[in-house]
């Protein structure tokens, strides 16, 4: 009597098809935690940059960069807003700047204040997209920040200090003047007369309208260096927006030096890869 055995080649591929998707689904927790992990894994970093223009008296000046918060949402991104204030506290730098995105949901704006309180004055601060809950993310409600006192919320108007015995204009950008149609004003008509100037825009493209002997330095954000990326040798794609001129770093014109913040929140999905958040203070110095 013949014995009936089952399986064969069909039941060979049915088993390698179910270890393909174990392989699959871990290898996609391990991401998951991976993005988890870094979004609140902040890289604190000083970053010596040379501008032109740099009276000798604020050779050494620092400036504490931060930028998106979007706090109001649930994100480990918090932890590194949180380091990242904490950091630049400490530091005691000449000056603070937040570059935008301070809120995705108005719920975040009793942290967003007890954070500013910490830190060191002067502090000035200019608006994103996601405050105005223009943007994509379903997550995003608009916001009604008009002040953050003891910071100086700035609304396409500046402040003029005294660093160092040095005029110090600091400018800030709404950020309407790129999103909304029609007339916009024009960002170079925010500058003074003054020993040093620095704009404050939540959006890099703002470099590219900017005439020289305006701005010696812009201050930016928005891009969060892409949040998700691949990575490859010398490199990676920003899966959010692969063709940015200006995702994160130092860049450089005939007309002013910018540095764009990578960022301390999340937004759409709380996960980073490849694209640590970043608090950065920027110690000026002048040209060799």
């Amino acid at each position: 009597m013949r014995r009936l055995v089952r399986g064969g080649a069909d039941s060979g591929a049915v088993a390698l098809g179910h270890r393909a998707g174990a392989f699959l689904g871990t290898a996609a927790g391990i991401a998951l935690g991976w993005g988890w992990f870094e979004a609140g894994w902040a890289r604190l970093r000083e970053l010596q940059l040379e501008v032109p223009g740099l009276p000798p008296e604020l050779d050494g000046l620092r400036i504490a960069h931060l930028s998106d918060f979007h706090l109001g949402v649930p994100s480990r991104g918090l932890r590194a807003v949180e380091r990242g204030v904490d950091w630049a506290a400490k530091r005691r730098p000449d000056l603070v700047c937040i570059t935008g995105d301070l809120l995705t949901h108005p719920r975040g704006e009793p942290r967003l204040r007890s954070l500013v309180e910490r830190l060191p004055r002067p502090a000035f601060a200019v608006l994103g997209n996601h405050d105005y809950a223009i943007a994509r993310d379903p997550q995003a409600k608009a916001s009604n920040l008009r002040e953050l006192e003891p910071a100086r919320l700035l609304f396409d108007e500046g402040e003029l200090l005294d660093l160092r015995g040095r005029s110090v204009w600091v400018a800030g950008v709404d950020p309407r003047l790129i999103l909304r149609r029609g007339a916009k004003t024009d960002p170079n008509s925010l500058s003074r007369e003054a020993d040093f100037r620095i704009l404050l825009c939540h959006f890099p493209r703002v470099f590219d309208r900017l005439e020289p002997g305006r701005f010696e330095l812009v201050l930016s954000g928005h891009m969060h260096d892409g949040q998700i990326t691949v990575p490859y040798p010398g490199g990676k794609v920003r899966l959010a927006d692969p063709t940015a001129r200006y995702a994160a770093g130092v860049y450089r014109s005939e007309a002013s030096v910018m540095h764009v913040s990578p960022g301390l929140g999340t937004t759409f999905v709380p996960f980073r890869f490849a694209a640590r958040p970043e608090a950065t203070e920027l110690v000026l110095r002048s040209p060799s």
